[in-house]
């Protein structure tokens, strides 16, 4: 299950600036599997399964697997986020209840923040990470410290941590736009729509939100959508739906409102 292909991308704005942020967002983590998408996969490519798959069978409907912490600090011209989930229930009985984490740095740049470094370490497995080297203007991706390949790369650079934290004292995009990211593994390029606002139901409350959503296409059927809201730009909840491959979907749920000082 790749955590690393929650939100990521590159929005083109007018009018960055430079903010502080010291906090803590707790977020509750669920995941939804349709298997016959997975099953489907391996008959076509002749994949084995892997071990834990047995226990995603067992997953009905949507449950809790996650506890998800983010400590995220913006300052006047840098950035570090760090990212914890403790994985709990079916999910972390099939990974002996190992913890995901995850590190982005960065840097003010005219354009905003962009990142630099972006790392997972996933319990056990291999650790991989991308990072920038500005003088060669090139990003590198490794896969346990051996070099995996590289990449131009120029002005702003966005993965999977920074997207959620980007609008927190900015504008929002006021229409589409195009986005330029990296999972960690590569590059690539979304489209994001922004959606009608709407009075998004959180805590036994309505929070007025913005939607945004990414374009599918037959070379990248993966889904994302972010609901930031309207007053501060915080995210309160994102959906990703990994690739048919995985036939898995994930929800993450900002559980309160931090204090951002």
């Amino acid at each position: 299950m790749n955590l690393a292909l929650m939100c990521v991308a590159l929005f083109h704005m007018t009018g960055h600036a430079s903010k502080n942020i010291n906090a803590q967002f707790e977020y509750s983590l669920k995941v939804s599997v349709d298997y016959s998408k997975r099953d489907a996969y391996l008959k076509r490519t002749g994949e084995k399964p892997s071990e834990y798959e047995k226990y995603l069978k067992s997953v009905n409907g949507t449950v809790e697997v996650a506890d998800l912490v983010d400590t995220v600090r913006f300052n006047k011209d840098s950035y570090t986020i760090r990212s914890i989930a403790n994985v709990n229930g079916v999910v972390g009985y099939a990974f002996s209840n190992q913890k995901l984490i995850r590190d982005s740095v960065g840097k003010l740049l005219p354009e905003g923040y962009s990142s630099l470094v972006y790392q997972e370490v996933r319990g056990s497995t291999e650790p991989f990470a991308a990072r920038v080297d500005t003088n060669k203007k090139e990003i590198g991706f490794t896969t346990n410290g051996t070099s995996t390949g590289k990449a131009p790369v120029q002005g702003r650079l966005l993965d999977p941590l920074i997207i959620s934290y980007l609008f927190i004292g900015e504008e929002l995009p006021k229409a589409n736009f195009s986005a330029t990211f990296t999972d960690g593994r590569s590059l690539k390029k979304y489209t994001l729509i922004r959606a009608e606002p709407w009075d998004f139901p959180y805590n036994g409350q309505k929070v007025r939100a913005i939607r945004f959503y990414k374009t599918t296409s037959k070379e990248d059927d993966t889904t994302l959508q972010v609901w930031l809201s309207e007053k501060e730009h915080i995210p309160l909840r994102y959906i990703i739906g990994l690739k048919d491959e995985y036939g898995v979907t994930l929800q993450v749920d900002l559980k309160k409102i931090p204090s951002l000082n």
